[in-house]
């Protein structure tokens, strides 16, 4: 009398395919992590232009904890009109050193001054960011960033932060000098109240 195999349920075959999955898992390549509140926010959904993929180029430079996940560098990171101009030159030589090259030649230069001022200015705007120093004092100063949760608070025709132009006095003659086109020259209104209607 032949005998018949109990068929295996889907609880069965869903547990077998998982501990199959754990022996063959392989370690994912580095990326950039994003929080579904944030790119489900309507601050998020409101940017335009370079906005967006600057927000995620400064989320990438994020160091975070392995063991906490905390972000230990959240007050302390630089993004360089230079380092954005060039960034296409960057990314080739990156991509040949790692032997990969690319299907056709990436456009020469990077990413136009003016379109990384008004990202700049967008992320300010929706509270992604913030200036904790200002750089341009001097050669190679850069600014520093911040990043915030502002983003949280945004309703549209709020402005969360906005900057203004840089006439500090440089030199060693106290000149006042604008240098609207060193590094990045943004800074923030800090007493602009983020809580007060925003509703």
């Amino acid at each position: 009398m032949a005998k018949h195999h109990k068929r295996p349920s889907s609880c069965e075959l869903l547990v077998v395919v998982m501990d199959r999955g754990k022996k063959k898992s392989r370690k994912m390549q580095p990326g950039t992590w994003l929080e579904r509140d944030l790119f489900t926010s309507p601050a998020f959904l409101e940017l335009g232009g370079f906005a967006p993929q600057l927000l995620i180029l400064f989320l990438g430079k994020r160091d975070i904890d392995p063991n906490t996940k905390v972000v230990v560098n959240r007050d302390n990171i630089t993004m360089t009109f230079i380092e954005l101009e060039q960034f296409y030159e960057r990314r080739e030589k990156q991509l040949k050193d790692q032997g990969s090259g690319t299907l056709a030649p990436l456009p020469k230069g990077g990413i136009k001054r003016p379109r990384i001022t008004r990202a700049l200015d967008q992320l300010l705007a929706h509270g992604f960011i913030r200036i904790i120093r200002r750089g341009g004092a001097y050669k190679k100063d850069k600014t520093i960033y911040g990043l915030t949760e502002d983003w949280r608070f945004w309703r549209p025709g709020t402005v969360i932060r906005s900057r203004e132009p840089d006439t500090r006095r440089l030199g060693y003659n106290g000149r006042k000098t604008k240098i609207a086109h060193e590094n990045v020259p943004i800074h923030t209104h800090e007493n602009v109240p983020i809580e007060e209607g925003l509703g």
